[in-house]
């Protein structure tokens, strides 16, 4: 398995009750045809949990950073985000049963608990949090 791409950041409340907005450096990674603004992805989450989330890019002229817009809310609601909670989005690459090649996205997101390891917080997946 190729690791492809990975980009964090922690959660906004616009994140959690709007839209996901993206890092801009996250465009080279994933490729929309010419003429569209948008692609759905299947999302797999730390649960091999898939998801089907739209990534839109705006058009020309308007802010530079991608979003996730359609099932991003849903994804929020069943995971109980929260302010703060970090996300990781991820892209690599693996060989399917047939032997072809293959593109998967992933997705994760980690939540600081209250346990401590020599005195530092641990981030957990918010699947613990559940």
């Amino acid at each position: 398995m190729a690791m492809q791409f990975k980009i964090s950041k922690l959660l906004t409340y616009s994140d959690i009750t709007t839209k996901l907005v993206l890092p801009t450096q996250i465009r080279v990674h994933i490729p929309i045809m010419e003429g569209n603004h948008f692609l759905d992805l299947q999302v797999m989450d730390s649960k091999e949990q898939m998801w089907t989330l739209r990534y839109y890019t705006r058009p020309a002229g308007n802010r530079a950073s991608p979003v996730i817009t359609v099932g991003w809310l849903e994804f929020v609601r069943a995971k109980r985000l929260e302010v703060g909670d970090e996300l990781t989005f991820y892209r690599h690459q693996d060989r399917a049963a047939n032997g072809e090649l293959q593109m998967q996205y992933m997705i994760q997101v980690t939540r600081t608990s209250n346990v401590t390891y020599q005195g530092d917080p641990i981030s957990l997946d918010v699947e613990n949090f559940l």
